[in-house]
């Protein structure tokens, strides 16, 4: 599979990411025409085996900066950059915190759409 059909088959739905960028869950947007099954990407890296567009350490600083934040939920626009073409997404982020300290972020939910 070439990183073109890679970012399009599991760039778009929502990941639930630990913090070393771990994919823990996945469920792909119906908008991607490309149902992958949550199973398949459980455990790979996001950032290092599923979004491998030119800029992802952009991306990754994005999400760790959100991780480092007060936030409870943010959300920016980014261009992925694939073989020199940018591709316009939208990028949801909520927090998962544990219920014995709401202060430890648990997991990151990342949404990642087409940009309207």
């Amino acid at each position: 599979m070439n990183v073109a059909e890679s970012t399009e088959m599991d760039l778009f739905g929502l990941f639930e990411l630990d913090p070393a960028g771990t994919v823990l869950y996945h469920r792909s947007d119906p908008v991607a025409d490309q149902l992958t099954e949550s199973a398949k990407l459980a455990g790979r890296n996001f950032y290092d085996d599923l979004a491998p567009f030119e800029n992802t350490d952009e991306f990754r600083r994005c999400v760790t900066q959100f991780t480092s934040s007060a936030k409870f939920a943010d959300s920016f626009n980014f261009d992925c950059w694939v073989d020199g073409n940018g591709q316009p997404v939208r990028v949801l982020l909520a927090r998962i915190r544990e219920a014995a300290n709401p202060k430890n972020t648990k997991s990151i939910l990342v949404h990642i759409r087409r940009a309207a």
